[in-house]
């Protein structure tokens, strides 16, 4: 059953997810966010918040009111950086909007909720960008802890949105002070789709991290002696792509519209516009089995 109602929406994703796979392994990782979803969990009574579903290293969370939220994002920053999870200390980086958003069954989607996303996926590390939506609404103490940073256009509205920061934290002497006039955020452009043959993969703030290789395993496997069993990653971080191999031979990238091809040995390479991957041989082999790519510029979730 579908139905409308207005709710803060908030995601509160592991900063610099990506780097702690690679120091800790995947499945320490694993066990680090799933302490985390824990903790999420644990806390959002206080605050009348549900956790909507998890998202690779984040959550998504929803909230009767934009007070609640704040103070709930707030409450959650501190405690993060304040005890660290299994004698890991990570940060966190987190969006949120207010507003109309369509529940069906447990989810909840809408422009409102891919705002939010957006949000949290520009945000740096211990920081908790949202909109005005939710500042308007806030109490003068709560709204006192809001300071307009940014400006951009977001998805549904061609007009210039101001972008709010929420101060969470009680000592600022470490906060950065700002020049006069609000900087332009860069735009939401999407997702990555990645195929190999007919059903694409889509790698977005749901699906952040994706294995490519010879091992059936991976979510896109070759079936080629040159390809390593896992190759390659393809992972989203402050909404960009990149691509980082980690093969015995390396992996090749062209770029539609570019000339040549780019060989990538234990290294990576940022993905951009669309093109063509192959895993451990040139692209111009015969025996090449391509993997193409491309930015999918649709909204982050369906709408």
């Amino acid at each position: 059953m579908r139905e409308t109602r207005d709710y803060a929406v908030a995601f509160a994703d592991i900063a610099s997810s990506t780097a702690i796979y690679r120091e800790l392994g995947d499945a320490a990782a694993r066990e680090l966010t799933q302490a985390y979803c824990s903790r999420v969990i644990a806390l959002l009574p206080r605050f009348e918040g549900r956790l909507v579903k998890t998202l690779g290293d984040g959550v998504m969370c929803i909230f009767p009111d934009p007070e609640r939220a704040v103070l709930a994002m707030s409450a959650l920053h501190a405690e993060i950086a304040s005890q660290p999870l299994g004698g890991h200390q990570i940060s966190l980086h987190s969006g949120l909007n207010y507003g109309s958003v369509i529940l069906e069954g447990t989810d909840v989607y809408g422009t409102i909720v891919n705002v939010a996303a957006y949000l949290a996926a520009t945000a740096r590390s211990e920081q908790i960008l949202t909109t005005h939506a939710v500042v308007s609404q806030l109490s003068p103490p709560t709204a006192s802890c809001a300071r307009a940073i940014y400006s951009t256009k977001l998805k549904g509205d061609e007009r210039e949105s101001t972008i709010y920061e929420i101060i969470w934290q009680t000592d600022r002497a470490g906060i950065t002070d700002l020049n006069l006039g609000r900087r332009a955020l860069p735009p939401d452009e999407g997702a990555l789709l990645v195929s190999l043959g007919d059903d694409p993969v889509r790698v977005d703030p749901t699906r952040a991290r994706i294995q490519l290789g010879r091992d059936p395993s991976n979510e896109l496997s070759v079936v080629d002696q040159l390809a390593s069993r896992n190759h390659a990653t393809i992972e989203f971080e402050n909404l960009n792509f990149r691509l980082i191999d980690h093969s015995a031979n390396g992996t090749f990238v062209a770029f539609d519209g570019s000339p040549g091809e780019v060989h990538v040995l234990r290294g990576e390479t940022a993905l951009y516009g669309s093109g063509r991957i192959s895993l451990g041989r040139s692209l111009s082999d015969a025996e090449a089995q391509p993997i193409t790519f491309r930015r999918d510029k649709r909204a982050l979730f369906r709408v």
